[in-house]
């Protein structure tokens, strides 16, 4: 095999691995997160929990932890709104995965529970959850070619940011009552 020929299957699978990436988030998680925001249960079923929550969860986090790993945000040199929605999803991404453990933890009866700092930890989450699906959404699209020119990118910004919106408040109000 030559080094072109190394080259190019690396950049095909890393280019499915992001394919994968952007999937299990948009699909899956995504739509246990709408569901979850609102207070209602997703995947019920333990098979169901393992094939569809868990394991996209796991995919998704460890290669997003890659995918920011190898990141070089430039919000500070080009201090524009698409730069420092990136730099947003790596930092809300490195947040939401120890999050979610305490998370976890805390919904299996974590003594800390009730303690006043894990609700502020938890209000955080939710806003990090939200912005990084309503982000995610909008990166996908681009990556999968939906929004391929500059006009249908600036407006799926707004379905972005609309997306958030509705899902924090829906969000905001389940916690408050919870």
């Amino acid at each position: 095999m030559t080094v072109g020929a190394a080259s190019g299957k690396v950049a095909s699978t890393q280019f499915w691995m992001r394919k994968l990436h952007s999937l299990t988030g948009f699909l899956f998680l995504g739509y246990f997160l709408c569901l979850h925001v609102r207070g209602e249960g997703a995947y019920e079923s333990p098979v169901l929990r393992v094939l569809f929550l868990y394991l996209p969860l796991l995919y998704h986090s460890l290669y997003g932890l890659y995918i920011t790993y190898e990141s070089q945000p430039n919000n500070i040199r080009y201090p524009e709104l698409r730069n420092w929605m990136y730099f947003g999803q790596r930092v809300t991404g490195l947040f939401l995965v120890p999050f979610l453990v305490l998370h976890v933890a805390a919904m299996n009866g974590a003594a800390f529970a009730d303690a006043g700092w894990y609700m502020a930890v938890w209000y955080a989450g939710l806003l990090s959850a939200v912005y990084h699906l309503a982000n995610g959404i909008f990166g996908a699209a681009i990556d999968w070619g939906f929004t391929v020119g500059p006009h249908s990118q600036r407006v799926f910004v707004g379905v972005s940011f609309a997306a958030f919106v509705i899902l924090a408040v829906y969000g905001l109000q389940t916690l408050a009552e919870f």
